[in-house]
């Protein structure tokens, strides 16, 4: 977060994005280190993953960056959940929801909207010229509040195209204005913003892979920023022991298809872990694990649960041995870079697709700090 911080400057509020489990690292665990660390907000994608927060006492500010079903609306701003409007009708039909809703005059709860605007990306949000309507409608509802203003950069590695989409949300403010309204809290940096200089902070960032600890694959981060970025550390290690080790002879095949044969005698070590945990089938053969400090090589199919490494070269090994297919190991390190390169993908998904099932360890500067499997979760709070 300190690294973060600084990337954003000294007054811009902190939306730490929280969604996808917490990039795979843990909902809860990752929303609860970010407000301990200065974030004033959490963003999710759904709202079930914001009332899985609540219902683990999380009272922060929740923002759902996408939109919901118009009738849920009057339960989300009851369990104080901000929501997006992106389009004409579903805020409409959303707005009508909450007037329609019998407690929308009495209860204390207020439906906070933070209006998105299309600037490039295409994916969702109102045209800036519309911009001036939608505040107004969500303004003259009452019980309504236009909380923030934002949007998200398509290219934030381009110079030129996030200047594009800048101007164009800057026409939305000014719509806005014209419209006789005051601006909210305006948000549009992300990660790639913050290390490339190329949006500006404004009262808000929304932060996401930074706050893991990673930078994107061959970034151009700015110059007066690279210092800075280069403090990150990754927050995620992925660990497993064998659970077999067996010698094959030459010429015997591993793995379903059999696509790996065993050029001369070889020791091979069974790791439980496998495509149904988000090892990717095409890490086999294409990825290492670490053991003792030294790269082996992963061979065969990856399983759904399984998957081989040659450990031919590695002396002495024992099923106590610590492998690390993710993470840094005596002077190696293999990289979620290195990871997604080898499924042609970008890091974030390698992150992101990690299973639920796979048991979390977590840890904070005092030690360890709590634990989650399938059976459950518990944090030191």
């Amino acid at each position: 977060m300190g690294v973060v911080r600084r990337l954003a400057g000294p007054e811009a509020r902190i939306a730490a994005v929280v969604k996808a489990d917490g990039y795979g690292h843990g909902l809860e665990v990752a929303a609860r280190a970010f407000l301990a660390g200065g974030a004033s907000l959490l963003c999710v994608a759904t709202l079930d993953e914001a009332i899985v927060l609540r219902a683990a006492g999380v009272e922060a500010a929740i923002l759902v960056l996408y939109s919901i079903p118009p009738e849920a609306a009057p339960a989300a701003a009851l369990s104080h959940v901000e929501l997006v409007a992106a389009e004409a009708g579903s805020l409409a039909a959303t707005l009508a929801a909450w007037r329609a809703w019998p407690g929308a005059m009495m209860s204390e709860a207020t439906l906070r909207l933070h209006l998105e605007i299309e600037t490039g990306l295409a994916r969702a949000g109102f045209r800036p010229s519309a911009a001036g309507d939608a505040a107004a409608a969500i303004a003259a509802t009452p019980g309504a509040e236009l909380a923030g203003l934002w949007s998200h950069l398509a290219s934030s590695h381009d110079p030129d195209a996030a200047a594009r989409q800048m101007e164009r949300f800057g026409a939305a403010e000014a719509a806005i204005q014209a419209a006789g309204l005051r601006l909210p809290a305006r948000h549009v940096a992300a990660t790639g913003a913050l290390m490339a200089g190329t949006g500006p902070s404004l009262e808000m960032v929304r932060p996401g892979l930074a706050l893991y600890g990673e930078v994107p694959d061959g970034f151009p981060v700015a110059a007066g920023r690279a210092a800075t970025v280069a403090e990150l550390r990754s927050a995620m290690t992925l660990k497993a022991r064998a659970i077999r080790l067996e010698w094959l002879e030459a010429g015997e095949s591993v793995g379903y298809g059999g696509t790996w044969i065993a050029p001369q005698r070889s020791l091979l070590a069974t790791l439980p872990i496998g495509y149904g945990d988000g090892w990717a089938r095409v890490y086999g053969g294409a990825s290492s694990a670490l053991v003792r400090g030294r790269r082996v090589p992963l061979v065969g199919s990856v399983a759904m649960d399984a998957v081989m490494a040659d450990v031919s070269a590695v002396p002495e090994l024992t099923t106590d041995d610590e492998f690390v297919l993710l993470g840094a190991q005596g002077g190696e390190r293999v990289t979620a870079t290195e990871l997604a390169r080898a499924r042609n993908t970008i890091s974030w998904e390698v992150l992101a697709s990690m299973a639920y099932r796979v048991a979390r360890v977590y840890h904070a500067a005092a030690g360890l700090s709590g634990t989650r499997t399938l059976t459950g979760e518990s944090l030191t709070r």
